[in-house]
Formats: C-alpha cells, sequence, structure tokens
C-alpha cells in the first residue's frame, strides 16, 4: 500500500516539479512524506475517514474534462451528510492553470443556511507552489455551528479547475508548544489536545512521567484549562522535570497521534572536529519523522557517522535538528551566528535517490496530503510564506558540481534537484542559506539522501562515507 499510495498522493506534486530544464525526469525526492500515509488512505487515494464530493457531482463548475471541472466566479458547494460540524478539515483539489501576476487566485469560504461566513482561506499568487499542479488548499472548521455549503470564489482573470471537495475529520490535534529550544526550569510547556481528550503517554528520554504530571495538577503547580474546542495542559519545566539533563527529549501520545519536542539547558556547543587548521563546517541531520516514526532518521546516520579524522583541510560541528518548521531553522541560524561556520551543509530523509538541492523556496506547504502532515510538535503548514518580507528563492551555495563528480567516483548515485518540498528541509536550506548571504561570506546548501529504514555497521558507514565525500569535495573545490 505504501508505495502505491505514495504515486497517488505524491507523485502529482512531488513528481511534477520536473518541468524544468535541465532536471531528471524521475524526481530523486518522489515519496519524500511516505512514512505519513502508509494505510491511511483508499484505493483512490483519499484519506479513510473522508467524505468526497468529486467535480462531476458540483453542478456550478464548467463541463466536466477527465475528473475534473473548470471553476468560473464563484461556486457554491454542499457539503455532505453529517460532515459539516465539530473539527474538520475541508480541502479543495485545485490545479491553477492562470492567475494575475500578484494577489488573489482564489478564496474559499465554509457558510452557514443562511449564508453566515465562518471560516475562510485565500490562496494568493505568493502562496502558490507552482502552476499546472494539482494540490490540496484546505480550510480548517472548528465549530459546533453547522457549515452547510463552501464557497470558492476566483478572482477575475485565474484559471483554475476543481477534482474534487473533501471533508474529513481533523487527525492531528495534539501540539506540545512552543516546541524544541532553550528552557529554563522556569519557562512552560503546553500540552494542546481536543477538548476532553487525556494524555496516554507522556515521557522523557523513555522514563514516564504521566503520574508526575498527575501529582502536579493535584497540587496545583500544573493547571488544566478546557476551551470550546480544546483542553490546554500547563506546566512549569523544573516541576516536570527537575532532574533533567543538558538535552531531553520529550514524547507524548493521545488516542493515535504523537507530537515529540527537544528540550535544552544550553545551546549546542561549538565543538569541531577533524584538522584544526582546516575550513569549518557545521552538518546537520534530522531526528525521525513523523512524531512517532519507527526507525531512524538517515541524515542523521550520516552526520553522525562521518569519521572527522579522515578528513583533509576541513573540520564539521554536528547538529541533530528536530522536524519542527520554525525551530529547526532556527537552530541552524544560531548555530551559524555563535560557532562561525564558513560552510553549511545541510542533509535530510529523501525519496528514491540522494539529490543535491540546487532550490530552495520561501513556501511552508505540504498540501500534496489531504489536510497536511505535520511537524514532530503537532503543527501543520499550507500555502504558508517561511518569511513575508524575503525573496520567493535562494538558490544553493554550495560547489554541488564538484560533490556530484566526487560521490559518482566513489560509486554512489545522485541526481540534481530543484524541489526539496515545502516541508522541514526547505525551511532549513531556506535559513541557512539566507543566514550566510547576510553574513557576506560562506556556503549552505542541502542534499537528500536516498529513503531507507536498514541501518546495520555496513550501512552506517557508507552513510558516514558519503557526508565526508560531501565535505572533503567542498572543501578541495575551494
Amino acid at each position: 500500500m505504501k508505495y502505491r499510495v505514495a504515486t497517488l498522493a505524491l507523485a502529482s506534486v512531488l513528481g511534477a516539479c520536473t518541468d524544468l530544464p535541465g532536471d531528471e525526469a524521475a524526481h530523486p525526492n518522489e515519496g519524500l512524506l511516505r512514512d505519513f500515509i502508509d494505510g491511511k488512505f483508499d484505493a483512490a487515494g483519499h484519506p479513510l475517514n473522508a467524505k468526497v464530493v468529486p467535480a462531476s457531482a458540483i453542478a456550478c463548475a464548467g463541463p466536466l474534462s477527465g475528473d475534473a471541472r473548470e471553476l468560473r466566479g464563484t461556486c457554491e458547494i454542499a457539503l455532505p451528510e453529517h460532515a459539516t460540524s465539530g473539527d474538520l478539515t475541508i480541502s479543495a483539489r485545485v490545479r491553477v492553470r492562470r492567475a494575475s501576476a500578484s494577489g488573489a487566485i482564489v478564496t474559499v469560504t465554509t457558510r452557514t443556511a443562511t449564508d453566515d461566513a465562518l471560516a475562510s482561506e485565500q490562496l494568493t499568487v505568493s502562496r502558490l507552489r507552482a502552476y499546472d499542479q494539482w494540490f490540496d488548499l484546505p480550510i480548517e472548521h472548528a465549530s459546533e455551528t453547522p457549515a452547510a455549503s463552501v464557497v470558492l470564489e476566483i478572482a477575475d482573470g485565474a484559471v483554475v479547475d476543481l477534482e474534487y471537495l473533501e471533508v474529513f475529520p481533523q487527525r492531528v490535534h495534539l501540539v506540545i508548544a512552543p516546541g524544541s529550544g532553550i528552557y529554563s526550569d522556569a519557562d512552560r510547556l503546553t500540552f494542546e489536545l481536543p477538548k476532553g481528550q487525556p494524555l496516554e503517554v507522556l515521557t522523557a528520554d523513555g522514563i514516564d512521567l504521566l503520574d508526575q504530571l498527575d501529582a502536579l495538577l493535584a497540587q496545583g503547580k500544573a493547571t488544566r484549562t478546557t476551551t470550546e474546542f480544546r483542553t490546554l495542559v500547563s506546566v512549569a519545566v523544573g516541576d516536570l522535570l527537575p532532574d533533567r539533563g543538558d538535552v531531553t527529549e520529550l514524547r507524548a501520545h493521545s488516542r493515535g497521534v504523537s507530537a515529540r519536542s527537544q528540550l535544552r539547558r544550553t545551546p549546542p556547543p561549538c565543538v569541531y572536529e577533524g584538522d584544526p587548521s582546516g575550513e569549518r563546517f557545521l552538518l546537520t541531520g534530522f531526528q525521525p519523522f513523523p512524531a512517532d516514526g519507527w526507525h531512524e532518521n538517515v541524515s542523521a546516520v550520516a552526520v553522525t557517522s562521518l569519521d572527522p579524522s579522515a578528513l583533509r583541510g576541513a573540520q564539521v560541528m554536528r547538529l541533530i535538528l528536530p522536524v519542527e518548521y520554525d525551530r529547526a531553522a532556527a537552530l541552524v541560524t544560531d548555530a551559524i551566528r555563535r560557532c562561525q561556520p564558513d560552510t553549511v551543509i545541510s542533509f535530510g530523509q529523501g525519496g528514491g535517490n540522494n539529490a543535491l538541492e540546487r532550490m530552495s523556496y520561501n513556501l511552508q506547504d505540504t498540501g500534496e496530503l489531504a489536510g497536511g502532515a505535520p511537524d514532530n510538535r503537532g503543527i501543520r503548514r499550507a500555502a504558508a510564506l517561511i518569511s513575508p518580507n524575503a525573496e520567493p528563492t535562494r538558490a544553493t551555495l554550495l560547489p554541488i558540481d564538484a560533490i556530484e563528480r566526487a560521490l559518482v567516483e566513489a560509486g554512489e548515485s545522485v541526481q540534481y534537484s530543484t524541489d526539496p518540498g515545502r516541508y522541514i528541509c526547505n525551511n532549513v536550506m531556506f535559513a541557512g542559506i539566507g543566514e550566510m548571504q547576510a553574513r557576506g561570506r560562506g556556503r549552505a546548501g542541502f542534499i537528500h539522501l536516498t529513503y531507507t529504514t536498514q541501518f546495520d555497521d555496513d550501512a552506517r558507514r557508507q552513510w558516514g562515507e558519503l557526508a565526508r565525500i560531501a565535505v572533503q569535495a567542498t572543501a578541495d573545490a575551494d
């Protein structure tokens, strides 16, 4: 099921981003989010708990062409029975073929039976990932007031196709806030859950904390607040973790949904290993994802398995990042400012081949999955800019031609890529390049590594050697 669904749900976005000159025919990052979708979709690629309104059942759109209709002006679509209230995600599967140079393309609004607006989402040109590609544009509806319909308003001059409207209960509720970072004992953590839903698992470095949290609630040292839709549990870090070390891995679970965060007492130390007179490299990899991921992340394996003593003219600082949109990027920019590397090479878990990323994008979006994929603390992003004031793209600063030659000479398979996805990898690449550019010197870029779940001793040596070759080729390219 995994690989067939990956083709159905992801190829339209990840695989279709290969139309630019010089790209490989088969995109190396296809299947980037495969671990989110295994076993959760039906034969047509819809979530198992979704209610679907196909384009063929929508009368206000244009003529049916295949499975899609062209939207015209304002189109109101009645929601299916028993999918109108509570916590819902409503996704319109759309394709933008043409739009004006700036401004709105389509506005999606949920409305009551008396035509009152409940929630609205707008897709603008700056938030569009690509033209002529299908993706899910979600809107969240969290209200006991029933939404009778969804209204899609198409801007003048825009050409937008609709394949289907999909409605399903929001599956991702558990959030750890504010996320991974530096915490004093007085700082507070908040666990956000659906109304009345309990935490079923809470551990720190594998040690159960539920009894500790219950005792703190009974003593009034932790609080539980219930709003119309959410239950919020708040506790001071020092009360929950009085004996924590320098780095604590916090994990939570509730009714099939998991979240994790990394709590540090101090920033990661600026420790470089290798040739002490050589160029300084910051190497980053990622923790496992999703939050309940059962296998290691190949990028962390590669970074931690590299042998610094085998480097010539280079020394490395290694940093394993949390899989969180803003927090991972913030750790990278902080390490650049404090530790002053000459080059940043970030590694991530990719798809079917090793991929040298040419370009990063000012966009956070996992619209290839209905409802979006959460980061490890439970946050989702859909058609959201990383920085409203930043440029739309940032090109790699790494000598990727030299890296490609060195990897091929070593017998490794590798491709170039212009699409790192719009998940955490892209955020880290965009932030690292931007920070090095702001500093006025140095290099930064990203390499996706082939997806794998098998890590015996030989595999670890191989991935560590691949990382070493990338570093050495960059150092030798000076």
